[in-house]
Parts: C-alpha cells; structure tokens; sequence
C-alpha cells in the first residue's frame, strides 16, 4: 500500500470544499454549522483519501478499495445533505457519521487484508 501525494492533497482540498458547501447551506445555529463542517470534512476526507490518494501492490484491491470509497463519499454526502436541510442534534449527527465511518473502515481494512 503507497499514499500517493497529489491526489491525497486534492482530495483534502475536495472535502475541504464539499464542507464549506454544507456550512453555506445549513440554516442551523452556529455550533451546530460548526460540527456539520467538521464531520462533513472527516468523512469526506478519509473516504476520499482512501479511494483516490492510496494505490495498492495489487489492482483487484484497488479497484474494489476505490469502488467501496466512492460508495461511501455518496453515502457521506447525501447524509450531510439531508441534516444540512433538515437540521439535527450534534448527537445524532455524531451517531450517525461515526457508525457510517467506522463501517466503511471496517470494510476497507477487509479488502486491504484480503487475500485475492
């Protein structure tokens, strides 16, 4: 497994975009805008650095470790767009990020393993 640095950097400036848009968008108070961003970044930015920014020995792994990423970015995004339109808890907001974080982690870290 190699980090590969140019596209890691773009996509952090992506997810750093895609948080601002969420931040612009909500109508929340502002600690609530404030986790929004946040949260959206973390998720955006791992699944994204995931997917694009890390390159594997083998080509099957990496084709299904940046299919499973870019599922997740779409999870993440439409997940961030529904609580940056509808409004939530920070609770919530924490629950809901963080279980979806921690399965695409656990997903990722199969194929990774995997033998193929």
């Amino acid at each position: 497994m190699k980090i590969k640095a140019i596209p890691t950097v773009i996509a952090l400036l992506l997810a750093a975009i895609l948080s601002f848009l969420f931040y612009l968008l909500s109508n929340a108070e502002a600690e609530m805008l404030k986790a929004l961003a946040l949260s959206t970044f973390v998720t955006v930015g791992i699944s994204l650095v995931c997917g694009i920014g890390v390159a594997f020995k083998d080509s099957q792994h990496s084709v299904s470790a940046t299919a499973i990423s870019m599922l997740f970015v779409i999870i993440f995004i439409a997940e961030h767009c529904c609580f940056s339109i509808w409004g939530t808890s920070r609770a919530w907001l924490a629950v809901t990020s963080g279980a979806l974080l921690a399965v695409y982690l656990l997903i990722y870290y199969g194929i990774s393993k995997a033998k193929m």
